[in-house]
């Protein structure tokens, strides 16, 4: 299965989620999602 990767990044969103990961409150899929994103270790 082919992964599919948005060819751009709205900075602002990924900002916000950045934001509410560190807060905890981002939901598993869009954690693992920016994680992914900007490859960084789990939390």
């Amino acid at each position: 299965m082919r992964r599919r990767f948005p060819e751009w990044v709205n900075t602002e969103v990924v900002v916000k989620a950045i934001k509410m990961r560190e807060e905890g409150k981002l939901s598993k899929q869009l954690n693992l999602w920016i994680e992914n994103l900007l490859e960084i270790d789990k939390k």
